[in-house]
């Protein structure tokens, strides 16, 4: 009877050990891979002109987007969606921006309409955006450029050293990829620090870089342009903790916290108040 009870807590420990190995494996395959959404409507379905574009990234995939002619400037304003939706998603808040810039969106790779078997939350993304300013700088019409970016979008904004963006607008980002990963892992209590720890060696292994280095709070520190980060106080995705710690490795930046919003509720609660607030903070830094 001495010797069974060792060899069950052995084998209950092990059983633990192959648990946190294959559920924290799957999450991290299903979190990389984890599938399109469709395309759910274009800006013809709002009547909005618009072309089809194809631009390609310094490492060969194909991506695609749409560029919406504004009336009143040449300046124009790259919008970039969260994950893990696509460029269609992002057009209802954007559309605003119209009335006195040009808009560009496109799909990250592995989303929307792009070419990709696998997103990287920001890591290889900043590659996409500096694909759609080449793009962009190729066109007679596109002047100065700016970027607002939402969630996964805000955090490539500020993580791209791309100098021909002049300013940039990051809704809902966050500051370290390893805070999202401890956040998803947050209710696992005492295995939440395995969990995370495996989800570090996978990106290790498939990318060759630690999460806690993917990291817009080092970029901002030296950003040297204007960022305004906007962020709401009942996130439930990314905290607003993640807005103060932005804030705080940069104080030159503009902080917004928008009171009782949860993630992506902003827009439609304060239109008004964020469209005002955006168009001053483009017109101010984009010339």
């Amino acid at each position: 009877m001495v010797d069974i009870i060792p060899k069950n807590l052995i084998f209950i420990f092990l059983l633990i050990i192959a648990f946190i190995i294959l559920f924290s494996f799957l999450t991290f395959m299903m979190s990389i891979k984890p599938g399109k959404w469709p395309i759910e409507f274009t800006p013809q379905s709002f009547k909005l002109k618009y072309e089809d574009v194809t631009f390609e990234t310094s490492d060969g995939l194909k991506l695609k987007g749409w560029f919406l002619p504004g009336d009143k400037s040449n300046d124009t304003i790259i919008v970039m969606h969260g994950y893990p939706t696509n460029k269609a998603d992002v057009l209802p808040f954007s559309m605003f921006l119209l009335k006195k810039f040009n808009v560009f969106l496109f799909d990250f790779r592995s989303f929307g309409q792009s070419e990709g078997s696998y997103t990287t939350a920001g890591y290889k993304e900043v590659k996409d955006l500096d694909a759609a300013v080449e793009y962009l700088k190729s066109r007679k019409d596109v002047e100065n450029i700016g970027a607002l970016g939402f969630s996964l979008g805000a955090s490539v904004a500020i993580m791209n050293k791309n100098n021909d963006v002049k300013a940039i607008v990051a809704d809902s980002a966050y500051s370290n990829l390893n805070n999202m990963i401890e956040s998803m892992y947050r209710n696992f209590y005492f295995l939440k620090r395995p969990f995370v720890y495996m989800t570090g060696i996978y990106g290790k292994i498939f990318f060759g870089i630690d999460p806690k280095d993917i990291s817009p709070a080092a970029a901002i520190k030296n950003i040297g342009k204007p960022v305004l980060i906007i962020h709401g106080n009942k996130d439930s995705q990314i905290p607003v903790n993640e807005a103060h710690i932005l804030h705080d490795a940069n104080k030159d930046t503009k902080l917004w916290i928008v009171e009782n919003a949860d993630h992506g509720e902003i827009y439609a609660y304060n239109k008004e108040e964020y469209e005002k607030r955006v168009f001053e903070f483009f017109e101010k830094n984009l010339k």
